[in-house]
């Protein structure tokens, strides 16, 4: 009878191990089989010695995409050629199979001034994505297209590097690709404006009569009382020299000249004097300030232009009035 119960147990045994490893393992794929195997193993039947993982984890997987993110670059160099690791041979035969002529951009952060680039791949290429299409990463426009050779500087495996790589673009993408340079050219172009414009204003304030002009001329020199910045400004306002010491003739002096000259007619001829409206300084009992006065040149070119009449002698006269009344 024992023997019985053993043999019983043991068929029930089977069938119940195949309708577990049926229920379960069959909606596994292999990967899920094998971690899951190996988990077991680890979990009851591994020794403690046993060093190949920790208890109850399941050791790394590396795929073909982790050994491409890891080894492909931009653009090899010789020293990525030689190396013989099989995550380098795979990323150099990827590498083989891009398409260099054309690059594919994102500009999803150009704001940042961030870009991103990579190379071409044969469906691309067969669909005209980045040629014939604008290159721009979701971007499907096909008018209006223009080249650009751009100065790409990127990171790779903690290396700065650059590259100059051509792009296709339709014309709202490359003013993404030229995003700061654009708003560098329109605050210059509106920091140009407002200059204009205030130069404008200030040609509107100035008087028109060149006469007036003038006399603010003649103003501004006795202002600063005869230092360089007067016939400075005079000069380049087109005046000579000759006007300047015409001008210093006909200004009258300085108050403090002024008070000295009346000062000095009155102690001549013994009485006191004040100052007439031709100077400018105090009056003799030094309470009241007299204002002076300033001479302007008058406008002599209407006589300078008329012709010079000629002189009659004497004895021309004499013939004449005789002719008259006799």
């Amino acid at each position: 009878m024992a023997q019985l119960g053993d043999l019983r147990r043991a068929a029930f045994g089977r069938v119940q191990s195949s309708q577990y490893y049926r229920s379960n393992f069959m909606g596994m794929t292999a990967v899920e089989r094998h971690k899951k195997l190996l988990n077991d193993y680890l979990t009851y039947y591994a020794r403690e010695s046993d060093e190949l993982f920790g208890k109850n984890e399941s050791g790394p997987i590396r795929t073909d995409a982790d050994a491409l993110r890891e080894h492909h670059r931009f653009i090899r160099s010789d020293a990525d050629n030689n190396d013989a690791s099989w995550e380098a041979r795979l990323a150099k035969r990827y590498y083989d199979r891009l398409f260099k002529e054309y690059a594919i951009v994102d500009l999803s952060f150009y704001k940042q001034s961030k870009l991103g680039m990579r190379w071409r791949t044969e469906k691309e290429v067969m669909s005209g994505k980045g040629q014939f299409i604008c290159g721009a990463k979701g971007c499907e426009a096909n008018d209006g297209l223009c080249s650009y050779e751009v100065n790409f500087a990127y990171q790779e495996a903690g290396v700065r590097k650059q590259a100059l790589v051509k792009l296709r673009v339709c014309p709202s993408c490359a003013f993404k690709l030229n995003y700061r340079k654009e708003k560098q050219l329109q605050k210059a172009d509106a920091a140009a404006a407002r200059k204009r414009k205030r130069g404008q204003e200030l040609e509107e304030q100035e008087p028109k009569d060149p006469l007036v002009r003038e006399a603010l001329e003649y103003v501004h020199r006795y202002v600063q009382h005869g230092s360089e910045v007067g016939p400075a400004v005079a000069r380049m306002k087109g005046m000579a020299s000759v006007d300047l010491d015409l001008a210093a003739g006909n200004v009258a002096p300085p108050p403090s000249a002024a008070a000295a000259m009346v000062a000095g007619a009155a102690k001549e001829y013994g009485r006191k004097e004040t100052c007439e409206s031709r100077g400018a300084g105090t009056s003799t009992d030094g309470t009241q300030p007299v204002p002076g006065m300033i001479t302007l040149p008058a406008d002599k070119r209407v006589e300078e232009s008329k012709l010079a009449k000629e002189m009659m002698s004497a004895e021309e006269m004499d013939v004449y009035f005789e002719g008259l009344f006799l």
